[in-house]
């Protein structure tokens, strides 16, 4: 397997942090009627302040979403991509039958492995959706084993890269969160002259990326979990906190806010939570 690169998060053509820090208050849904911040996890639909501000995008190639019943929704970054190109992307609830009515001969899996071929070799008219699963390692293996039509599927993959992810995991840096695995594949499938025609994927991961990165570089002696990969804050070049940020900081438990305002878990912050849960 060849080694997972380091890619520059900062390169993306997208700049979601003064679009996303100007909706400082949580809306509600104008289909549900919940009340979210940015998008409804369940109508995955842009809040009313955010509509025609956040890019929308089209792919060239359907993508499918098999999400586990055990992936919390406020975890779950592939519910970005729904978001950012909602006219192909569809998010699907895993069954044993939930894909009963995908032809397998022209629809892909992304999954890595040895049988998998990349996504850079793949003649892009031999098939017309690739399927994604989104929970955690030991429950996709579990989704592909149970079910008949993703064993099917032919296999693709991505050039592995180092993950940005905030969540820390008990694998090495080359397993990237779903929705890094999704922007590559897409990024990936470019023969040539890529010129980040499907960074708005990243749209999302790349402020809340920001918002930690800034909020941890503010506050240099705050500590986090010792399982993340060495240098994940970048304290000499992260982004000063914006004012939004300073008054409503993620990092100090007294300040009442909570994260899954923002769709974050931040694994790393397990300290503080624990702290918080015997309160």
């Amino acid at each position: 397997m060849a080694q997972a690169e380091t890619y520059d998060i900062n390169a993306l053509k997208v700049c979601p942090t003064p679009v996303l820090d100007a909706c400082s208050e949580r809306m509600v849904c104008v289909e549900c009627g919940k009340k979210v911040r940015f998008f409804c996890y369940q109508c995955l639909r842009p809040v009313s302040d955010l509509e025609g501000k956040i890019p929308q995008i089209r792919l060239p190639f359907k993508l499918d979403v098999v999400k586990h019943e055990g992936e919390k929704d406020g975890k779950s970054t592939a519910l970005h991509a729904k978001v950012m190109a909602p006219e192909d992307v569809e998010i699907i609830a895993y069954s044993e039958n939930c894909l009963d009515d995908v032809d397998v001969e022209r629809t892909a899996l992304l999954f890595p492995g040895p049988d998998a071929t990349n996504i850079a070799d793949m003649d892009p008219a031999s098939f017309d959706k690739v399927v994604v699963i989104d929970g955690t390692w030991r429950q996709a293996k579990g989704m592909l084993h149970h079910c008949q039509k993703l064993r099917q599927m032919r296999k693709v993959t991505v050039n592995p890269r180092r993950t940005k992810f905030w969540r820390y995991q008990n694998f090495d840096d080359s397993y990237m969160a779903t929705i890094e695995a999704i922007y590559f594949l897409y990024r990936d499938s470019v023969s040539s002259g890529y010129n980040g025609e499907y960074d708005a994927l990243m749209y999302f991961f790349k402020y809340f990326y920001d918002f930690i990165q800034s909020e941890y570089a503010a506050r240099p002696e705050k500590s986090f979990h010792n399982k993340h990969q060495k240098g994940y804050i970048a304290y000499e070049t992260a982004l000063p906190s914006t004012s939004l940020r300073q008054t409503k900081s993620s990092v100090v438990p007294e300040a009442n806010y909570d994260f899954d305002d923002l769709g974050l878990d931040l694994a790393f912050q397990a300290q503080l939570d624990d702290q918080q849960d015997e309160a």
